[in-house]
């Protein structure tokens, strides 16, 4: 085992024992020489971890993450991001089961995730705000209804690169804001405007076409292609740059900002 290896995990172990070990926070990102023993450690020492970056860290198993999932049972906020050799369906089933508060989870580039794993997330979590599947080209579809049918907290999606993603997806997503709009609407009256996506990245998702882009832009108001408020991301597919959010059509006569449109299939 290298110095940089022993350094690191014997960092994690002198923290776990002691008064941090109440810690709710931890970012380790870029921890290159992160091994199984450290997040051992980190699952047995810090029980009331809720936010967590080990972003880039390649040298742990998917075991060891698994395990972790399983004892810090409070994980809100997650992030993945190029752990590309441990972020698997299987460990996605874990966190499913076992992190039910999960809100923010960050899967970009790990390209082990399939739709079997980030739909078992879609059931078991269902407070999702955020969640980035950026260059997941194994992903549908599918997974999209899913989170479209159970997390309806969801403000923020980022498919950049998602190439197997088509208007199925997008009419869902919009659908799904005309189902729930009479139960939000009565019970949040003024906040309707502020609940659904307020930022979703369809970049280089080259299936996609005007007609279900402008359908889900039209049902969630928070969706801005204008300059000053870029919240909708197509940069990178042509066909897309004629959709436009409501603030185009302000003042012109063509529809109010908040219509919501006939969804068709």
């Amino acid at each position: 085992m290298s110095s940089c290896k022993k350094s690191m995990d014997s960092l994690v172990l002198s923290l776990a024992p002691n008064s941090l070990s109440r810690a709710s926070r931890v970012d380790l990102s870029k921890s290159f020489r992160l091994t199984d023993r450290s997040l051992y450690a980190l699952a047995r020492g810090f029980p009331e971890l809720v936010k967590l970056n080990i972003s880039g860290c390649t040298a742990f198993s998917a075991t060891a993450l698994g395990y972790l999932s399983g004892c810090c049972r409070k994980l809100k906020t997650l992030n993945l991001c190029g752990c590309v050799r441990t972020a698997t369906d299987r460990v996605l089933k874990s966190i499913g089961f076992s992190c039910h508060q999960m809100q923010s989870l960050n899967l970009g580039w790990c390209d082990r995730v399939s739709d079997e794993g980030v739909k078992s997330l879609a059931y078991g979590c269902p407070n999702f705000r955020a969640l980035d599947l950026c260059g997941r080209l194994l992903i549908t579809d599918e997974i999209v209804v899913a989170l479209a049918k159970n997390c309806l907290h969801l403000r923020s999606l980022r498919l950049y690169y998602c190439q197997n993603i088509t208007d199925k997806a997008m009419y869902s997503l919009a659908q799904s804001r005309v189902r729930n709009k009479h139960d939000v609407w009565a019970s949040l009256k003024g906040r309707y405007e502020k609940e659904g996506l307020t930022n979703l990245n369809i970049s280089q998702c080259t299936a996609l076409t005007t007609p279900a882009v402008q359908a889900l832009c039209d049902s969630f108001p928070a969706l801005h292609t204008c300059p000053d408020r870029h919240s909708l991301i197509i940069s990178g597919w042509l066909s897309l740059t004629s959709v436009h959010c409501a603030c185009a059509f302000q003042g012109q006569g063509h529809r109010g900002p908040h219509a919501v449109p006939h969804l068709a299939h």
